[in-house]
């Protein structure tokens, strides 16, 4: 069995820059960085999976000089980073103090006596090349913002015999706490609170992520993950016929992206706000340029909130027009795509990929519906499995085409959007399909499943599945209002530990 280890973790663009801005105060210079890697639909996952290869560390070296190069360039930036005024040499104690100082705020943990030592040598050598102090300390700097200990997450976890579990020492839970609650790296404060014991508690824990949780900046970093979860960034690469959907423009993906980001902000998230709320809402954000695909009174200026109409079908994440378009054809819906995105996202199932040589082209045929194409493809029966899984969920929200439009029918045919859930659940239309999914157990478990997974930055396993259940019914005893829930999560075994996992597990 694992006793405990190091785990690694690089920096997201977001949070890079804010750990950048935690060092320097706002950078103006514009940088050009490594992308962020999503791996199982987060990159906080893929995070914890990539390494820095040759091109990403080619960028962060550039990324690190032009930002140094903008902070010495600023005699007062320069003096206030320093805290000292060293020989031209770096003979003198001053570089000690820097490297001290500089070095425990970039990699957010004190410096080893031989790590000072080897880079006040560092900075004494460049001193030597250079011949002055300020491209010494230049060329330091920057070294730092290169090392791993600055780009990574370092999390370490030791065998907690209590509970069997490894736990997060003080230091790494000051390391997770800012990041998932703030966005940036810890405080001097709360790193201070970790390294003294503070934070090897649930009420050290709990006391330290007050002023946190009640920050106004958490809202949008919850928001994020939703954000993640619904795939809404796939919308900045899904194509339309401009033949068909001539409409359908920069202008409007920015505002479907943005009504998107309301409806989660101001309302999935809102103050006492149901989290389920995320399936079965009546609400949308429009603006002038999505009115008539909403069907709303377009506002005079920016954004307003409207309710939607009973016989809308529109509820929910689905009926976002910006989701909806994004999980479909350039020239048409489609309940395959869709469905798939539901089953995978919010149910947590993930089908098994078309069999080999399969045509999953559906026929051109002006005279039938979707659906009427897709019942006769299901007749291969080495296709009749899978789609009988997400055809129904996507089948739901037929009333909606390519750009999220409401349609009342399909090449003239009535549109059938009835089906049913695993659980047998029947529904008739979008509206029905978003009540079903925002009362059904195994969807707000996939949910939480996610949530667990993207803040702790990892897969889930067999051996998660007790702390998942513990999420669960903590989010049910708050009413299901999703910031009250992230309160008690973080003191919960669920952050502070990891399972012990035996070391042949896999083998």
């Amino acid at each position: 069995m694992t006793t405990g280890g190091v785990n690694l973790r690089l920096l997201t663009q977001s949070e890079y820059l804010a750990s950048l801005k935690s060092l320097f105060g706002d950078v103006k210079t514009a940088l050009d960085l490594p992308e962020d890697t999503s791996m199982g639909g987060f990159i906080a996952l893929g995070a914890s999976r990539v390494t820095v290869n040759s091109s990403a560390a080619d960028k962060y070296e550039a990324a690190s000089r032009a930002v140094v190069a903008e902070v010495f360039a600023d005699m007062t930036r320069r003096q206030t980073l320093l805290g000292c005024q060293p020989q031209a040499n770096l003979s003198d104690s001053c570089v000690e103090t820097f490297v001290k100082a500089f070095g425990r705020r970039a990699f957010r943990r004190d410096l080893s006596t031989e790590e000072v030592q080897q880079w006040v040598d560092v900075g004494r050598n460049a001193a030597t090349l250079a011949g002055n102090s300020t491209d010494a300390l230049s060329t330091l700097t920057t070294g730092f913002l290169q090392s791993p200990n600055f780009l990574y997450r370092v999390e370490t976890t030791a065998l907690d015999a209590a509970t069997d579990r490894l736990k997060y020492d003080g230091r790494s839970m000051a390391i997770r706490l800012a990041y998932f609650l703030t966005g940036g790296p810890p405080s001097a404060e709360l790193l201070m609170a970790g390294e003294s014991g503070q934070l090897d508690t649930a009420d050290g824990v709990r006391a330290a992520a007050a002023p946190m949780l009640n920050d106004a900046g958490l809202v949008g970093r919850l928001t994020g993950f939703f954000r993640e979860y619904t795939q809404a960034d796939a919308l900045l690469t899904v194509e339309k016929s401009p033949d068909l959907f001539p409409e359908f423009t920069d202008a409007m993906r920015s505002s479907m992206l943005e009504g998107t980001r309301l409806f989660l902000e101001k309302v999935v998230l809102a103050p006492g706000a149901d989290v389920r709320s995320y399936f079965n809402s009546d609400q949308v954000f429009s603006d002038a340029v999505l009115a008539p695909i909403y069907g709303v009174t377009a506002p005079k200026s920016g954004f307003a909130q409207f309710t939607v109409s009973a016989d809308s079908d529109r509820r929910g994440i689905m009926g976002q027009a910006g989701v909806l378009a994004a999980h479909s054809k350039p020239d048409h819906s489609s309940p395959t795509a869709r469905g798939l995105f539901m089953l995978t996202s919010f149910l947590c199932t993930q089908p098994a990929g078309p069999p080999a040589g399969v045509n999953t082209t559906l026929p051109v045929d002006n005279t039938l519906t979707t659906r009427q194409k897709l019942e006769a493809h299901r007749t291969n029966n080495s296709c009749r499995g899978c789609h009988a899984a997400f055809d129904p969920l996507g089948l739901a929200l037929e009333h909606f085409d390519s750009i999220g439009r409401y349609r009342a029918t399909e090449n003239g045919l009535t549109i059938d959007a009835t089906g049913t859930l695993d659980d047998g659940t029947p529904f008739d239309g979008g509206a029905e399909l978003g009540v079903a999914l925002a009362g059904d157990a195994p969807v707000t478990e996939c949910l939480l499943r996610n949530f667990y997974r993207n803040v702790n930055g990892r897969d889930d396993d067999l051996y998660d599945q007790g702390q998942i259940d513990t999420v669960v019914a903590t989010l049910k005893s708050r009413n299901y209002v999703f910031r009250d829930m992230v309160a008690d999560f973080v003191i919960s075994d669920a952050f502070r530990s990891a399972p012990r996992v035996p070391l042949t597990e896999g083998m």
